[in-house]
């Protein structure tokens, strides 16, 4: 809305001047009768007036129309979960890169707790200006909706899609000195253990723990699921032999090159081009397991399309250089990228899939 070209152009300028013409006339609109006359002084006070009222309405017109550029202050991309995990691996470098493409600081702010329910219920509720966001997952924004009674948010009422981020394949890993070698034989030992084995997880309704459910639910095995605070400690332990398996994407994978850890399958229809060397489950003897890592950047609904727009490009232009496949192939993952209506078709799909999945496997509070 361009800017009004005189005070009375305004409603607020309107107000003032007839506030200013009540007071030289009468009630019926003629000038009233008896005034005094005005002296010398009373005449050049209101000459000034009237070259000041103009600039004054003109002043109070403007937050109609006058809007600061986006950003005007740091973005700030709320991580639902601790520092560490997978998020970590493309905040990082939207962090990094950012900035010179919008003209404004990013910085990540860790908000972690309930499966990733905090950090998403505070950016729901943040302002819907551009400056605040959330790098939502699988399992903050695909399951949690369908696992929990009442999470606190809804993904289609409460965010605004902005751009997909990245995506990894979820793959069974054991430690490297343990003797299964398939999902099989793994199975074989679980049972063997006699109720004494256990699998990390990243975090109740996080896609990990739900890929262990899903596991106990295909096999029958009974085990026990731990969850931590995010995947960076489930992995330490994993590694200590604290746990003895781990449905992970990312965070393992650095350890599995070298060595420490093994991964056995991946959770995927087909097999990571990254790690070709490793079966599906499906492969495995293990049909029905379709579960990825995916990573979103969202803002609250109703934050205005120029914002949501800038923000794409500047994320679309980071994970198109190559710098953006090289750093996510070390962890097994690719960048994903596309308009903000693409995630949001996405997300659909998704949150469609996970509610289906879940139901059918029992699996969610007050199901399990």
């Amino acid at each position: 809305m361009p800017p009004p070209s005189s005070a009375g152009s305004s409603p607020i300028g309107a107000r003032f001047l007839h506030a200013r013409g009540s007071a030289r006339r009468g009630d019926d609109g003629r000038r009233a009768r008896g005034q005094p006359a005005r002296t010398e002084g009373r005449m050049v006070m209101m000459r000034l007036r009237r070259r000041a009222l103009p600039a004054l309405t003109a002043g109070l017109a403007a937050p109609a129309w006058a809007q600061a550029p986006f950003p005007s202050r740091p973005v700030v991309m709320i991580v639902p979960g601790a520092p560490g995990g997978p998020t970590d691996v493309v905040g990082r470098l939207l962090v990094q890169h950012m900035p010179a493409l919008i003209g404004q600081p990013v910085v990540l702010d860790y908000r972690a707790g309930a499966g990733g329910q905090i950090g998403m219920r505070y950016v729901a509720g943040a302002a819907p200006d551009g400056h605040t966001l959330v790098i939502g997952n699988t399992g903050s924004v695909g399951i949690n909706p369908s696992y929990y009674r009442n999470p606190g948010y809804d993904i289609a009422r409460d965010f605004a899609p902005v751009s997909m981020l990245m995506v990894a394949p979820v793959s069974l890993v054991v430690r490297a000195d343990m003797p299964a070698r398939t999902p099989a034989e793994l199975v074989t030992r679980i049972r063997a253990a006699g109720g004494r084995f256990s699998f990390g997880s990243s975090g109740t309704g996080q896609s990990p723990h739900v890929a262990a459910e899903l596991f106990r639910h295909a096999t029958g095995a009974e085990f026990e699921v731990v969850p931590y605070r995010g995947s960076a400690e489930a992995v330490t332990d994993l590694i200590a032999g604290t746990v003895q398996a781990m449905f992970d994407s990312t965070t393992t994978i650095p350890h599995v090159r070298q060595g420490r850890l093994r991964a056995l399958a991946v959770a995927t229809p087909e097999r990571s081009p990254l790690m070709p060397e490793v079966p599906t489950m499906a492969e495995s003897g293990f049909a029905g397991f379709d579960i990825s890592s995916w990573y979103v950047a969202l803002a609250p609904t109703g934050t205005p399309p120029e914002a949501v727009a800038k923000l794409n490009a500047a994320m679309g232009e980071v994970l198109a250089r190559p710098e953006a496949a090289e750093r996510f192939a070390v962890f097994n993952a690719v960048p994903m990228r596309g308009s903000p209506g693409d995630a949001g078709a996405f997300l659909g799909r998704q949150l469609a899939y996970w509610r289906d999945v879940l139901a059918r496997a029992g699996i969610g509070e007050g199901r399990s």
